[in-house]
């Protein structure tokens, strides 16, 4: 074939013709190999057999089954900033071009044909494209234009993303499988280094502990579970000369010879530093990732710089490993030793859930605690003040007077019904003045499912008289595919579709809201729902304050009742030992 593609585009010496190579790795290692260099070779052959000109080789490493192509890109640039026409670019074959399947494939031919580029693959499989038109004259359209190694480019394609995800199936699936059995296939963490042992006839990586650095970890560890604060062994492991490890930078943008243009690292010890190593379970010989499905493994031939007791006391309950009896491990979070789970602060805590309303001094959302008091008996409260960071004088109010309050006032609440039949109006106003808009939306909606339809109907019509299992399987595919793309188009036609009656349903619930506002405001479990609800019966979040004397600004569609000035007289009660409001 690839003397038929000679005879095709053998130019004369006035015709000559300029091409550019391309040369593909998958990773920077694969660039220590002869692969480039072979590409290179068989792409100038085919050149000189045409009697192209090669302008440029381009030499790069990059994975062809990511969309994200910058080494096409970097071509495109070239091409365009080229003085000479680029008339071909030359591959050595179509899975050294993408891995992506037919239709990235298609994408990037596209993009070097709209800059005047022909795709030319060494095999030969890449015919010129030809015009059903030609014998007619200089007649040409798009739909005259054809590949008539469409094909067999597809199934090239499609055999190219096959035999890639085959290459990875292949490797990642080694790599968890040994990651599995406890053997290292990563990079070491500070303090660990790797090594290669041969177990039977085998080789495998495991870890081991650097001589330099261990003796840093193992002391960090040893601090912390004898209760040293943070602070204090960071400065003492400073002092004692840690600083994160260096690795070199590499100035990567020449792919054929990398340079190291300096080093990263050697940094002192931090706080937020230091808290993440000690949760590495590595340091107490486990292997916890998602490879592990996140459950530990006990590393081969190595037990970690630290024991497993002394581990747990440095994490403090935040994650603990677990010895069971019959010697695997467990990893437990928020956990101590007496099978007790330690509670978290939540920021969204149930016992006070009006802690999102603001103090009357700072603005700030109030907080809510329990404090002990000598009998050892708890007391809720909602405070604010006296903290640096709320530097003014501490107010408190007991959870139960604070709570009591707010409920009495929301039930108060009474909406103004004038407003109710005012929106109904108007929204039924601007339904009006959308409906055009929705009813076009949903008519191209449809036109669009009834062309998926008919391409869909045409594809069957093709799987049923294919008999290659491969072109069978990638058609079903695209079936599948489009049958997705019609779910989601009829569920965007139903969403955007409003009627009337959908109109008075949502008025309804607005009118239910409105006179019973205790029960969206109140009653309910979702307290980001509960926050967003009051912003809506506010025009601005009242303070405890605001509420407790009736002046908190409501919205248009709310109105305070007369009775509220007797209900609020019912707040009043015996002072007990707790203190009630700041003087």
């Amino acid at each position: 074939m690839v003397s038929s593609i000679s005879r095709l585009h053998m130019p004369t010496n006035e015709e000559r013709k300029n091409c550019i190579i391309g040369c593909r790795v998958s990773d920077e290692i694969q660039l220590k190999g002869g692969s480039l260099e072979d590409q290179e070779v068989v792409g100038r052959m085919l050149a000189d057999r045409n009697g192209w000109n090669v302008v440029k080789v381009f030499r790069k490493p990059h994975s062809a089954t990511t969309t994200n192509r910058d080494d096409i890109d970097e071509v495109i640039a070239y091409v365009k900033s080229c003085k000479v026409p680029i008339h071909y670019y030359i591959f050595k074959c179509i899975d050294r071009f993408t891995r992506g399947g037919f239709t990235e494939y298609e994408r990037l031919k596209n993009k070097l044909e709209a800059v005047g580029v022909q795709i030319i693959d060494t095999y030969g499989i890449i015919q010129p494209k030809r015009n059903t038109l030609a014998h007619l004259g200089e007649f040409e359209y798009k739909w005259s234009v054809y590949s008539p190694t469409e094909a067999a480019e597809m199934l090239a394609a499609f055999g190219g993303k096959q035999e890639g995800r085959d290459i990875l199936t292949r490797l990642v699936g080694a790599e968890i499988r040994l990651v599995q059995e406890g053997y290292a296939v990563r990079r070491a963490p500070d303090g660990m280094l790797n090594k290669r042992v041969f177990l039977g006839n085998k080789e495998r990586c495991i870890r081991i502990p650097d001589p330099e650095r261990a003796p840093f970890f193992q002391k960090m560890f040893e601090l912390r579970a004898q209760g040293v604060e943070d602070n204090e062994i960071v400065q003492r492991l400073n002092a004692m000369g840690f600083r994160t490890k260096v690795y070199r930078a590499w100035d990567r943008s020449d792919t054929e010879n990398p340079k190291v243009i300096g080093k990263r690292g050697g940094r002192l010890l931090t706080v937020k530093q230091l808290q993440r190593y000690v949760l590495q379970t590595e340091y107490a010989g486990a292997i916890c990732e998602k490879w592990t499905n996140y459950q530990p493994i006990r590393m081969q031939q190595f037990n970690g710089l630290v024991p497993i007791d002394t581990f747990n006391l440095a994490n403090k309950g935040k994650i603990y490993l677990k010895e069971n009896d019959d010697g695997s491990l467990q990893v437990l979070y928020n956990y101590t030793q007496y099978g007790k789970v330690l509670s978290k602060r939540q920021k969204n805590n149930p016992d006070f859930p009006f802690k999102f309303l603001p103090c009357s001094i700072c603005g700030k959302p109030m907080l809510g605690s329990y404090s002990r008091g000598k009998l050892g008996t708890r007391y809720a409260a909602y405070h604010c003040g006296g903290v640096p960071s709320r530097a003014h004088k501490y107010i408190r109010y007991p959870k139960h007077e604070f709570e009591a309050v707010i409920k009495m006032f929301v039930q108060s609440l009474k909406f103004d019904p004038a407003f109710l039949k005012s929106f109904e109006l108007v929204l039924n106003d601007t339904y009006r003045t959308r409906e055009k808009e929705v009813v076009s939306q949903s008519s191209m909606i449809s036109i669009s499912v009834g062309k998926l339809k008919e391409q869909q109907a045409s594809m069957l019509d093709t799987l049923i008289t294919t008999q290659n299992a491969t072109a069978r399987a990638k058609l079903e595919e695209k079936i599948e595919e489009l049958e997705k793309q019609i779910q989601d188009a009829q569920r965007q036609r139903q969403e955007i579709e409003i009627t009337e009656r959908d109109i008075k349903s949502f008025v309804r619930y607005v009118k239910t809201v409105m006179e019973h506002p205790s029960e969206i405001l109140i009653d309910t479990e979702d307290m980001r729902a509960q926050r967003t609800l009051f912003g809506l019966v506010f025009e601005e979040m009242p303070t405890y304050q605001e509420i407790l004397n009736g002046t908190p600004k409501l919205s248009l569609v709310f109105k305070l009742s007369e009775e509220w000035d007797s209900l609020k007289s019912q707040l009043v009660t015996p002072r007990g030992i707790e203190p009630r409001f700041p003087p």
